[in-house]
Parts: structure tokens; C-alpha cells; sequence
């Protein structure tokens, strides 16, 4: 009589189960004992659940068939050897999150072995903290939720050193002191354990930078002491000026700088030929002195030979050179040594005077933000749509009221609105009204179509910096020196992404210079630096691309012009 197949089935007990042949032989029936989590090298892991996008399993038994295939639910393993009788290696197809029974068949002659609820599917943990933390300060605490998810509870350890000082709590608070003296960059890695033990881990790095400590630092030109260090000495990297740690705002020229302080008395310092720095003399001085005994300062403007200042009452001021009426008192040739007040509004919200005295004007923004100019009108600067009608007071910028950011030179002007879309105007030579041309416009004309323009800074020689909501940074304009930070010298007439960091925060340029501050309190300085003002302890280096100055991240404010730049660190 021929051989007949069985097709036995055995459902794993711990037990022997024999079948008989049609002929009357006995065999012995597979049976299945265990499956285990294994790697691609098939060594076993203490996981209790296979990852959703497939994996290796070791299945060990008894009577396992040389021709014998592995399968998951109703899918077949992707590959399966046996190793001997009692061992077979299996890879696992992708499945969803479930657990499957699994069989093992011998293809000679049908036997199955089943092991119900054999293999759990379940997602490994992904990390959704992004492998480089924020920068960090030396010896101030601080702590990082780190997180990844999975779909079920997951605990946190650490595989690797971690920097001196910090610890890692199981729900994943990395946090603790670094003590140290200089700037350092850890690397460390931390595994996400989910309960099935499945597990995923990634190597994070951390920056822990070195502090300078809080206050008002300069650099660059100072030949007529405008760096407000007591005297005329160039600096090509970051100086204290003297020792107030509160500093809350600050502008300067070429020529000199004004600063108010957090109590709203106002400071001035640099040249004073007209009067520039508002305190009823025509004296210079190489450090900050204070102007009048009033307290309530909230904006300052420093210009070439001018400045202006808002009160908290909303009152606007202005002093110094007036050769093109940009002091807004309704004349020209007369100039001002102590603050004096612009008409009688009380609601002057931003203002900015230009820093250049040949081609002086001032824009600004009321509170109900409306949009205002006068001073200069050479090639439409004002935004009056004319030319070379120079107004000695404020004049309105059509009748909008929703203008918002401003930003002035001595050739261009732009404002944002509070839609987020942008405005220049005035002279195009360099392509620098971002339109891409190199026509110029004597009334605000929309840069683009794009809505969620931040903040702008427009250099003293045609060059555009701007940040959009989004955090990443725009150039446009004279390329000159680097100054685009686009990694070249070419001129653009339209607004071109710079790098593709999201965290840039403020931007002031200077002379074919920029500087800009991130998120993460860091500086970046980029193009020309022929007088120090890079702040990388070098001169005429250029660099076209921005660069980090020094290690600390507790920078908040800038100012630069011409060949100087003064910021704040809190």
C-alpha cells in the first residue's frame, strides 16, 4: 500500500504527540516550546515583542522537520532555517501591533506544531527630541525633557557617560550643573526602554558655554571713543563698557552710541560736534554719560549726528545736526544739544533715525500704527511718492494703519505690516528693495508675496538682512565683503535664504558687516571686518558666511553701524 502524508497538528503542551501513517508507522509531531526575540545575528533578547516593521525570532522546540517553514498569524516568515530538530531561525514579516499565533510546518509531510499567542508585534520607542539639545551655561542648573514614544509606558537610562554633574531620571529629566572652564561639547547616549523591552538609542550632543558675565559689550572703531570704553583703542572682540548690568536697550552710529537703562535714565557717548549726545554741550566723551536726570526713556536712535528717543508717555524727542530737517521741529540748519520734544503726540511707538547726516531722515510708527516719515527725500525715501521734497515734520505714509517693524539707511526704508508682508522703498541701485529689479520706488512697494516677514535691518551700503516668523534668516542686496552671508560676494535682487537655520532671533548690519542672534542667545557676525568688528579678534578677515563670536549664549540685544557693534548680555 503507497505512503500517505498526515496532517497532524500539535498544539504545544510540553507533551510528545505521535501520529500514525495510513500505512501504520509512527512519527513523532513537532512541537513548539518557545520563540524569543533575536537580533540580525539571531542573538536572543530579553524583548518580549517583535518591532512592527518586521524582525528575527528564534523558535525552540522538538521534531522540527529539515524542510520545516515558519508562520506568523496567516504570513509566512521572510526567510527560515533550521538550524537542528530542536532550533529554528526565522525572519518576521511586518505586521500591526497584535499578538499571532505561530506555526511550524514541516513541508515533507504536513505536521504543525501551533504556539497560540506565540509572538506580540509592538512599535519600538522613536525619539522625538532631536539628537542636539540647546546650548547650555556652565554652572547654572538647568534640565532637558528628553521623550520618545512608543505604545506603551517608556523609561529612560543611559548607555554612556553622561557630562559630570548631571543626572538622568527614569521619565527622561536630564539635568544637573556643569562646572567647567571653558566651552564644551559632550556627546553622550541615552536608550528609550518601552515595556516590552524593546528598546532604541540615540547618541544626543550637548554645548555647555562659558557665560560672559551681564552687561553692555563693544567692539570695532573707536577713534572717537564710540565704543564707550574711556578711550579711543580699536577692539576686535567683545570689551565691557564699564560695569551697569542694566542695559535694556541700545543704538549706534558711526560716530557714537545711546543706551537706556532698565530704571529709564538715558546715556550717550562718541562725538558731540552738534550736540549729538543731548547733553546741552558740544564736549565729547569716550564713556556713557548720562543725559538730563529724566527716567522714563523707553527708545533710543542714535543717527549719524542726531538722535531721537520716545518717553513711556509716548512723547517723541529729538537733538543734535539738522541739516535736512530730520529733527521734525519744522525747520532746517539748526541744531539741538538737549533732548526736545517733536510736536505734542503723545503715541509715537518705534522710531529710527538714518545714519547719515547728508541724507538724514527719520520713519516711525504710532500706536495706532500709522506709518511716518521726514527729513531726506533725495530718491523717495520718505515714501511720499516724490522726490526731493524734504519735510522739516512728520509727514503720513498714505493712510494705512496696520504698519508695524521699520527699518532705515541712508538710501533705503522698509516696513512690515501686521499681516507679516513687507514694504520697501526709495533707491534700487544694488537690487536692494528685494524686487527683483534694480528699479527704485519713491512709495512702499510689496517685497514678495510672502506674509510672515519678522524683523529687517537694512546696512549703511545696500545690503538687507531679515528674519521671517519661522525663525530662518533672509539676504538680499550688495554683496560686498560677504556681507549676504550667502557664502559668496554676489549681489542679489530678491530675498535668498541664508544657511537653513530655523532660531535666528535679532539682526543689525553695519558696514558691509552683519550681526545676528539666535534663539539660543548665541552671536554671529559675518562679512567685513576691517576695523575689528567682526569680534573674532581679527581684522580685515572677511567672512561670508555667518560665524560664531566666542562660546557664550546669554547675548539679547545688538546694535551695529559703520564699523562697530555694541550688544547686550543679561
Amino acid at each position: 500500500m503507497p505512503f500517505t502524508q498526515i496532517t497532524s497538528t500539535n498544539i504545544s503542551n510540553g507533551s510528545i504527540t505521535f501520529a500514525q501513517t495510513a500505512a501504520g508507522a509512527f512519527t513523532l509531531l513537532p512541537t513548539i516550546t518557545n520563540v524569543q526575540i533575536a537580533d540580525a545575528s539571531y542573538n536572543v533578547l530579553d524583548d518580549t515583542a517583535a518591532n512592527t516593521s518586521g524582525g528575527f525570532i528564534v523558535v525552540t522546540g522538538t521534531n522540527f522537520g529539515s524542510n520545516s517553514r515558519v508562520i506568523i498569524g496567516s504570513n509566512n516568515a521572510t526567510s527560515t532555517t533550521v538550524v537542528n530538530t530542536t532550533t529554528i531561525r526565522a525572519q518576521v514579516p511586518a505586521s500591526v501591533a497584535a499578538t499571532y499565533p505561530v506555526y511550524v510546518v514541516d513541508n515533507s509531510n504536513g505536521a504543525t506544531a501551533i504556539r497560540v499567542n506565540g509572538l506580540t508585534y509592538s512599535s519600538f520607542p522613536a525619539w522625538s527630541t532631536g539628537s542636539t539639545l540647546s546650548n547650555q551655561s556652565a554652572n547654572t542648573s538647568f534640565s532637558v525633557n528628553l521623550s520618545a514614544t512608543s505604545d506603551s509606558s517608556v523609561t529612560y537610562s543611559n548607555t554612556t557617560a553622561l557630562p559630570a554633574g548631571t543626572t538622568l531620571a527614569a521619565n527622561g529629566l536630564f539635568s544637573g550643573t556643569v562646572t567647567i572652564g571653558a566651552q564644551t561639547t559632550y556627546s553622550f547616549d541615552i536608550k528609550a526602554t518601552d515595556s516590552e523591552n524593546q528598546d532604541a538609542t540615540q547618541t544626543f550632543s550637548l554645548t555647555v558655554t562659558i557665560n560672559i558675565a551681564a552687561g553692555l559689550y563693544a567692539w570695532g572703531r573707536n577713534d572717537l571713543g564710540q565704543l564707550g570704553l574711556n578711550d579711543t583703542v580699536y577692539r576686535s572682540s567683545p570689551v565691557q563698557v564699564g560695569v551697569a548690568t542694566n542695559w535694556s536697550q541700545i543704538s549706534v552710529s558711526r560716530l557714537g552710541g545711546a543706551a537706556i537703562k532698565t530704571n529709564g535714565t538715558l546715556w550717550t557717548w562718541g562725538f558731540n560736534f552738534y550736540g549729538n549726545l543731548g547733553t546741552s554741550n558740544t564736549v565729547y566723551r569716550s564713556s556713557p554719560v548720562q543725559v538730563g536726570v529724566a527716567t522714563n526713556w523707553s527708545l533710543v536712535s542714535m543717527g549719524m549726528y542726531g538722535a531721537l528717543a520716545i518717553k513711556t508717555n509716548g512723547t517723541l524727542w529729538t537733538w543734535g545736526g539738522n541739516l535736512r530737517g530730520q529733527l521734525g521741529l519744522n525747520e532746517t540748519g539748526n541744531y539741538r544739544s538737549s533732548p526736545t520734544q517733536v510736536g505734542v503726540s503723545t503715541n509715537w511707538s518705534r522710531a529710527i533715525m538714518s545714519p547719515d547726516n547728508g541724507n538724514a531722515m527719520v520713519i516711525a510708527v504710532k500706536t495706532d500704527s500709522t506709518l511716518w516719515t521726514w527729513g531726506y527725500n533725495g530718491t523717495g525715501n520718505l515714501g511720499t511718492n516724490n522726490i526731493g521734497s524734504y519735510k522739516s515734520s512728520p509727514v503720513q505714509v498714505g493712510s494705512g494703519t496696520d504698519w508695524n517693524q521699520i527699518a532705515v539707511d541712508r538710501f533705503n526704508a522698509a516696513a512690515t505690516k501686521t499681516n507679516g508682508t513687507l514694504w520697501m522703498w526709495s533707491n534700487n541701485s544694488q537690487g536692494q528693495l528685494g524686487l527683483n529689479d534694480r528699479v527704485s520706488r519713491s512709495s512702499p512697494t510689496q517685497v514678495g508675496v510672502a506674509t510672515n516677514w519678522s524683523k529687517i535691518s537694512i546696512g549703511e551700503d545696500t545690503h538687507i538682512i531679515a528674519i521671517k516668523t519661522d525663525g530662518t534668516l533672509w539676504a538680499w542686496g550688495r554683496g560686498t565683503g560677504g556681507g549676504l552671508g550667502l557664502n559668496d560676494t554676489v549681489f542679489r535682487s530678491s530675498p535668498t535664504q541664508v544657511g537653513t537655520d530655523t532660531n535666528w532671533n535679532l539682526v543689525s548690519i553695519g558696514n558691509y558687516n552683519t550681526a545676528a542672534i539666535k534663539t539660543n542667545g548665541t552671536l554671529w557676525v559675518w562679512g567685513s571686518s576691517q576695523s575689528g568688528q567682526s569680534g573674532l579678534n581679527s581684522s580685515g578677515i572677511y567672512r561670508s558666511s555667518p560665524v560664531q563670536v566666542g562660546g557664550s549664549a546669554n547675548w539679547s540685544l545688538l546694535s551695529a553701524r559703520d564699523n562697530l557693534v555694541m550688544a547686550i548680555a543679561t
